[in-house]
């Protein structure tokens, strides 16, 4: 790691800890309300085995990292020109993209220990031996698939993140789109049990991916990748068109 992406990195961890220090009860609250949602939603269809348990366990794990990480990425600009700090962090020496890569990096560490808190907790109610069980059964395709997913649920934040810059107001469909992915992606609902045309979004899902391949194996891995990939390169290629536009039109550092 680069020591201007090592220096973005220290620099979110410091800001997050002054929210943490501010708004640690709401922090705490919505952690709260998020594991009440998982536990309603795991008891509503009645587990059958321990590996079932982890994979519903793993889905939601990662769409809660996910959905720090895009939420993350979405506001940044529009939290930095809100502050007024916008045109200060952009006149560091440090190049708008190692920046980037440094709040992906920082988003992803700080938000781990929100999620390893919540697998604890829901481990430990669900039964933890049988969750172990399962983990142990699937740890290479969780590793893999999930680390898949997370490369496409980037790219996602990335694109979010260039329309931002245009579309000061993205946050609130990012919301919808999260939430869609949390409740279609496969790990609560079989897929037996959706529409076609949730089929067809689902294709486009890297979480729909990661579920698969976790159920289905190394068949889908390169599916799951292409479809990551190809996320990461629309995301970054938005980012850049949008990134001129709003140098041209002088938007970097509006919030409106």
């Amino acid at each position: 790691m680069s020591p201007q992406i090592l220096n973005v990195v220290l620099a979110s961890f410091l800001k997050k800890r002054a929210e943490y220090r501010r708004y640690w009860f709401d922090f705490t609250v919505g952690l709260i309300i998020k594991f009440v949602f998982f536990l309603g939603t795991l008891y509503a269809s009645p587990i059958q085995t321990g590996k079932e348990a982890t994979l519903k366990l793993f889905g939601f794990s990662l769409w809660y990292l996910s959905a720090h990480l895009i939420s993350k990425l979405g506001n940044t600009v529009i939290e930095e020109a809100y502050l007024g700090t916008a045109e200060q962090v952009l006149s560091t020496k440090t190049a708008p993209w190692k920046i980037l890569i440094g709040v992906v990096i920082a988003e992803i560490a700080l938000s781990s220990m929100w999620v390893v808190l919540f697998f604890i907790c829901a481990a430990l109610m669900i039964g933890f031996s049988e969750i172990l069980s399962g983990i142990l059964s699937m740890i290479t395709e969780i590793v893999v698939f999930g680390g898949v997913s997370l490369i496409g649920m980037t790219g996602i934040g990335v694109f979010i993140l260039g329309l931002s810059l245009r579309l000061k107001q993205v946050g609130a469909v990012t919301e919808v789109l999260l939430y869609y992915l949390l409740i279609f992606s496969g790990f609560f609902l079989s897929s037996n049990l959706l529409p076609t045309a949730f089929h067809i979004l689902n294709y486009f899902s890297p979480l729909s991916w990661a579920v698969q391949g976790v159920n289905e194996g190394w068949p889908v891995f390169f599916p799951a990748l292409g479809i990551s990939l190809l996320w990461l390169a629309m995301g970054s290629l938005v980012l850049k068109q949008q990134w001129h536009w709003a140098r041209k039109n002088g938007k970097i550092g509006s919030y409106v």
